[in-house]
């Protein structure tokens, strides 16, 4: 059997394939926060250990040889393999996290946060539920205090490392007062019956809506702005005006359910997607547990109150990554 030479351990092989990824040792050592002698002496050592050259030195940048291309390939599926047999390890050893802060909409905080914690308290001794504005949890995210967010909006798209698992999908939709009788096409005469009642702007659903009433070519006067869904949803009710929003939302206000008329979008439908996001092997196989069962709990238990009033919303929602 061959033996392993010096220097063939892990950790010189993710400073192999980060430096080969990365094209260069300086930048090398500023994602591993190394300096770039000691990137440089890895590298050598693993070089010496085994007995060939990694990199070709003499252009700029350095590139990989024939024996570093066929070395990468085999590397990263052992450090893969290796990360994850240490996340099944710890988390079959732990079993139970300390704490556990958990980021979401209020709409989704609402709906699944008190189930969620019934059906998976056992997941961590100390559970924190976070709500509010879902672009405000991106701070906290970075700095650690957040462990898993519920995000239906990009805010997070350009942080590296970070595992993304599918929740659902929701259409948006028109809701107005019980009484209306008027025009329910966003095109046409809704504009001069009500008045368009928005969601606040500071909000990435408000945000959302914005953008596709913009996209559509559908100008409205600028009459009020709520910051909460519920709030929007009872002054509708109350034959104040007309508004766009999520049955996800509605579900925060179920009261006013048989109060309003809802209608689907008929034409420019769009609807909002939920992923949840975790740092990227941090909870082991959690947060892959927290998305499926936060799925069953939206699929099963919320969203169906709306099935006997609004027959139609039941396929317009998605729940599969192949849906999706």
């Amino acid at each position: 059997m061959n033996k392993i030479p010096n220097h063939f351990d892990l950790r010189s092989l993710e400073v192999f394939v980060v430096t080969a990824e990365q094209s260069g040792m300086t930048q090398s050592a500023k994602v591993l926060r190394m300096t770039q002698s000691a990137v440089s002496q890895i590298i050598a050592g693993l070089e010496d250990g085994i007995g060939v050259k990694l990199f070709d030195r003499s252009v700029r940048p350095i590139v990989l040889t024939t024996a570093g291309r066929i070395l990468l390939e085999r590397v990263r599926q052992i450090l893969k393999d290796t990360k994850e047999a240490l996340r099944e390890t710890q988390t079959q050893e732990r079993r139970r996290l300390a704490s556990l802060t958990v980021a979401m909409s209020d709409s989704l905080s609402a709906a699944l946060g008190p189930l969620l914690y019934v059906k998976l308290n056992d997941l961590s001794g100390y559970w924190r539920f976070w709500s509010g504005l879902s672009p405000f949890h991106r701070a906290d995210f970075l700095a650690h205090n957040i462990d898993v967010v519920f995000s239906s909006s990009n805010v997070m798209e350009d942080i590296a490392g970070i595992e993304r698992h599918r929740v659902f999908q929701e259409p948006y939709v028109l809701i107005f007062p019980k009484d209306y009788k008027g025009d329910t096409d966003l095109h046409t005469g809704v504009k001069e019956d009500l008045s368009f009642l928005r969601i606040s702007l500071r909000s990435a659903m408000g945000l959302r809506i914005e953008r596709q009433l913009n996209r559509l070519r559908v100008k409205f006067p600028d009459v009020a702005e709520f910051d909460r869904a519920p709030a929007q949803a009872t002054a509708v009710a109350r034959g104040a005006g007309w508004g766009v929003t999520t049955p996800l939302c509605l579900l925060e206000k179920p009261d006013v359910l048989d109060q309003i008329q809802i209608r689907p979008i008929t034409r420019g439908s769009f609807s909002r997607q939920f992923d949840l996001l975790a740092r990227e092997g941090s909870l082991g196989e959690i947060p892959k547990e927290l998305a499926a069962e936060s799925r069953r709990i939206l699929r099963e238990e919320c969203v169906p109150v709306l099935y006997d009033k609004v027959p139609w919303i039941e396929d317009m929602f998605k729940w599969d990554d192949e849906e999706i």
